[in-house]
């Protein structure tokens, strides 16, 4: 016989050895994988293999973001909003300040104790106001953080010039009336332009936070329906393979599913509809109230020093004119927004409180504009400054009674929308814990439905 020897050269080289002994294990194993789930049992396992991965992602994938966006309520809850509420006493006690700094410099003889103490009690909310207006910023926030630093660097330079204006005033220097002009036109010019523009920043924050965070979550109740639809589909593969009408762990499997979709479901529609419905209409009164306070105390103010600026009387009466309409259209949305019973009426009689003292400041203003113009002066200063709780009402004490019943509007209207954005946060309360736990039961009872087909294989 002939001996055998080895070839001269290797059929392979190397490279192409090392490659095939590299892929001829795996290539072994998929074709065994192939051979394995082509049987039946194979069917039976890779199907529930498929159904665990749905039902895992889907529900993963609710979990997680209910989580997240119960994490993102709670902060716009205890977060966004009191900032945004620190920014709207910002601006209101920077008006009223300046509101009651210009009523007590007009005031026969020393400024009263009372006034003073209002107008101190203003600046120092307004200076607290600013630091919580920014605690809840973030790198986004920029812009908000340089009108607070603006308004925190000019606001000592508005009370230099008050005290400046009581100083002279006291020692009857006519300079202290350009003080007062100056203080006011500083208050009125700049610091309540980036007040204003501050308080619309962290309002549209809000808004923007609340309508992102109530809208539906589209993405995961989508993939729990379509686990749940996965669910059918094998039950009805699996009738048609076995001829057994229903299978008791896909069948548990379903009904704890279709739970956890109507629990997020739920859960989901009573977050956009008291978001997006309540929260929205809710909030038009807060502004417009907001919007009327500030624009009546600014009014408040040209009426006290038309007292020492003799200001047009026609510019004055448009003004007025202009600022009643405001408070009219801000009444009439809060109005609207009880009878939609989006309001809970706490206290009915602020309403009609509020539309009387509109109504009686209107009158008094056109006592003192009649003063000023019949040059009596005395009565003016009466009207402009003096407040008597059992008296005939004047200008002053007038608009102290439009000023706090709109604090007590803004004030109902704020809790209204703080218990919308707590039903919302509330709804999403344990729909991430009930959704994962409903979703892992049903892939055990998956598992517990597919043992026994299986077990007939073995």
């Amino acid at each position: 016989m002939d001996e055998v020897t080895e070839p001269a050269a290797p059929a392979f080289s190397n490279a192409t050895q090392l490659a095939m002994s590299s892929f001829v294990g795996p290539a072994r194993l998929v074709r065994r994988l192939y051979h394995f789930a082509v049987t039946t049992p194979g069917k039976l396992f890779t199907v529930t293999l498929i159904l665990t991965v749905a039902l895992a992602a889907a529900g993963l994938s609710m979990s997680n973001t209910s989580a997240n966006r119960h994490a993102a309520l709670d902060d716009l809850l205890n977060s966004t909003e009191p900032m945004s509420n620190a920014a709207h006493h910002l601006y209101t006690n920077l008006s009223l300040a300046d509101t009651v700094a210009t009523t007590g410099f007009v005031q026969a003889g020393v400024e009263s104790e009372a006034n003073r103490e209002r107008y101190n009690e203003a600046i120092d909310a307004a200076s607290v106001a600013a630091t919580q207006s920014v605690l809840g910023t973030n790198s986004d926030d920029a812009r908000i953080r340089e009108l607070v630093t603006y308004i925190q660097r000019e606001l000592p330079v508005y009370t230099a010039l008050v005290e400046k204006a009581r100083t002279n005033h006291r020692a009857g220097n006519a300079v202290a009336n350009s003080y007062m002009s100056n203080a006011s036109s500083l208050m009125r010019d700049k610091i309540l332009p980036a007040a204003s523009e501050l308080f619309s920043l962290t309002s549209a924050k809000v808004k923007e936070q609340q309508q992102r965070l109530t809208s539906p979550q589209w993405v995961p109740l989508s993939g729990l329906v379509a686990a749940l639809s996965f669910l059918l589909i094998a039950q009805w593969w699996l009738w048609r393979l076995t001829r057994r009408r229903f299978n008791r762990g896909f069948l548990t499997a379903s009904v704890l599913l279709f739970l956890a979709l109507t629990w997020a479901s739920a859960a989901n529609f009573a977050t956009w509809s008291s978001g997006y419905h309540g929260f929205e209409t809710v909030s038009r009164p807060w502004d417009s109230l907001t919007a009327s306070r500030i624009e009546a105390q600014q009014t408040r103010t040209s009426e006290t020093l038309a007292l020492v600026l003799r200001s047009s009387e026609s510019d004055m009466s448009v003004r007025f004119s202009s600022t009643l309409y405001s408070i009219s259209n801000a009444l009439e949305d809060y109005e609207a927004a009880l009878a939609d019973d989006d309001i809970p009426i706490n206290d009915p009689a602020l309403l009609p409180a509020a539309k009387q003292a509109a109504q009686e400041w209107e009158d008094s203003h056109e006592e003192f504009m009649n003063a000023l113009a019949d040059g009596d002066y005395d009565k003016a200063i009466y009207e402009a400054t003096v407040s008597t709780p059992n008296g005939s009402p004047t200008a002053a004490s007038a608009f102290d009674d439009v000023d706090n019943s709109l604090a007590g509007l803004i004030s109902e209207a704020r809790v209204s929308m703080r218990s919308y954005l707590e039903q919302g946060l509330n709804a999403m309360t344990m729909v991430s814990t009930m959704v994962f736990l409903l979703t892992s039961g049903a892939i055990i009872a998956v598992w517990l439905g597919i043992r026994p087909r299986l077990q007939e294989y073995l």
